[in-house]
C-alpha cells in the first residue's frame, strides 16, 4: 500500500488529500497551531511533503478522538468534516480538541444517537466554535442527565440484575417501592425520571444504605404524571425522620413538617395508601428483607414500619384525597398564620407561626420529642 492509499484510507485525511485548496489551508492552519507536538513533528524531517503533513495531522486527530469519554469517534466522517472546517478557520487547535474538546464532541454524538437533542442543537454545523458546543452540552439539565445514564449504562444494567425490592403500589399515577438492597436504590436514582440526589442511590451509596436500612425501611415514590420534575420523586425513611424530594430540599428532622405538609398537598391521601400497602405486603416484605444483604437483620416487621411512618408523617397520613380537586402545584405554598399554643399541664402559652396546627405541632415535637398532641391546646390566634 502506497502513501496516498494509506492517507485515503484514513480519517479525516481522506477528505483533504484530494483537494489542493484544502491541503493548502491545512498547511497554513498547522503553521499557526503552536500546540502541535513539536517532537513528533520534527520526526518528519526538515521539509516534509504535503501528504506527510496531512497524514501526520490526520493521525493526531484520530488518536485524539479514539478514546473519548463516549467511545471512539475517529471514524465518524461527519465529525471529521466539522473538525476540518473549524481547524482551517482557526476556531480550534490540536490542544483544544484533546481531552475536554473531544469529550464534548463525543457527548454531542451520544445525545444525537439517544434522540434527546433539541432541534436548535441537532445540526453540528451550526456550532462555529468548539467552546459553543461545550457550553450547550453543559447547560441543559436534560443533557447532563442523559449523558450520565449513557456513561453509566453498564453499572446500571448490573444493578438492575441484582436489585431486590418490594413493589408496594403500581397504579396509573404512582409507583411506590421498598428497596431492599443498594442496587434497588441506585436504579431508582438513575433509571426513572428525575436524576435524584438521594445518598443511598449515589455512586458511594452502599455505605449509606448500610447505615440506614438496618434502622428501618426506605420507601421510594414516583409520581408518573410528573416524574421528570424534582417533586415527582420522593424518598422517605421514618427512623431518621426524612421525607425529601429528588433534590433533597428542606432536609432535616427540625424542618420535617415542611415536607410533610408539602407531600400531603401534592399527594393527598397517598401516605395512608402507602401505609396500608406496607401492611398488605407484610409477608413479602419479611421474606425479601430477610434474604437481602445489608437490610435489617431478621427482616422488617411491616406493622412496626407502617405505624412508624404514620406517626412520623402525621400531616401526610391524615390527608384525604378529594375526587374533584385540581392537580396540586408544587409552587403553591400554604399561607402561614399565628397559632396560640397552651401547655395543658402548666397553663403556659406561646405564639407559634405555621401553616396549620399540625405543622405547629411538628415544630414543637422537633424540639421536644416527648410532647404529644394530648399535652397541648393549639388554636389560631385571634386579633
Amino acid at each position: 500500500m502506497n502513501l496516498r492509499e494509506l492517507i485515503l484510507e484514513n480519517n479525516p485525511g481522506k477528505q483533504i488529500i484530494g483537494n489542493p485548496s484544502m491541503v493548502k489551508m491545512l498547511m497554513i492552519a498547522m503553521d499557526h497551531d503552536k500546540t502541535l507536538p513539536k517532537t513528533k513533528l520534527a520526526r518528519l524531517g526538515h521539509k516534509p511533503s504535503a501528504e506527510e503533513l496531512v497524514n501526520f495531522w490526520s493521525d493526531l486527530i484520530d488518536n485524539s478522538l479514539r478514546s473519548t469519554n463516549y467511545g471512539d469517534l475517529s471514524r465518524d466522517s461527519k465529525l471529521d468534516s466539522w473538525i476540518i472546517d473549524r481547524y482551517i478557520n482557526f476556531d480550534i487547535n490540536y490542544e483544544g480538541l484533546n481531552g475536554e474538546g473531544g469529550d464534548a464532541l463525543g457527548a454531542w454524538k451520544a445525545l444525537s444517537r439517544a434522540g434527546v437533542l433539541l432541534a436548535q442543537h441537532s445540526d453540528l454545523n451550526k456550532f462555529k466554535k468548539l467552546s459553543q458546543l461545550q457550553q450547550v452540552v453543559r447547560s441543559q439539565r436534560a443533557y447532563s442527565d442523559a449523558l450520565s445514564l449513557i456513561k453509566d449504562k453498564e453499572t446500571i444494567e448490573k444493578h438492575k440484575r441484582t436489585k431486590q425490592e418490594v413493589v408496594l403500589m403500581d397504579t396509573d399515577r404512582f409507583l411506590v417501592l421498598a428497596p431492599m438492597n443498594y442496587g434497588a436504590c441506585y436504579t431508582f436514582n438513575r433509571t426513572m425520571g428525575h436524576q435524584s440526589t438521594f445518598c443511598t442511590g449515589s455512586s458511594s451509596g452502599l455505605d449509606w444504605f448500610k447505615r440506614y436500612a438496618p434502622e428501618g425501611m426506605i420507601v421510594s415514590v414516583v409520581d408518573k404524571n410528573n416524574m421528570d420534575d424534582k417533586d415527582g420523586k420522593w424518598q422517605m425513611h421514618a427512623p431518621t425522620k426524612q421525607l425529601v424530594n429528588s433534590m433533597q430540599e428542606d432536609r432535616g428532622a427540625s424542618i420535617l413538617y415542611k415536607n410533610d405538609e408539602k407531600f400531603a398537598r401534592l399527594f393527598p391521601g397517598l401516605m395512608k395508601q402507602i401505609v396500608d400497602s406496607i401492611v398488605a405486603h407484610a409477608d413479602e416484605i419479611k421474606e425479601v428483607s430477610r434474604q437481602a444483604e445489608n437490610a435489617k437483620p431478621g427482616g422488617y416487621d411491616a406493622s412496626e414500619e407502617a405505624n412508624l411512618i404514620a406517626r412520623t408523617f402525621p400531616v401526610s397520613y391524615a390527608s384525604t384525597a378529594e375526587t374533584d380537586q385540581e392537580e396540586p402545584q408544587a409552587d403553591q405554598e400554604p399561607e402561614e398564620r399565628e397559632y396560640l399554643v397552651t401547655q395543658l399541664s402548666s397553663g403556659r402559652t406561646a405564639r407559634v407561626t405555621g401553616t396549620s396546627s399540625e405543622a405547629v405541632l411538628r415544630q414543637i415535637q422537633a424540639r421536644h420529642p416527648n410532647i404529644t398532641a394530648d399535652d397541648l391546646d393549639i388554636r389560631p390566634a385571634t386579633e
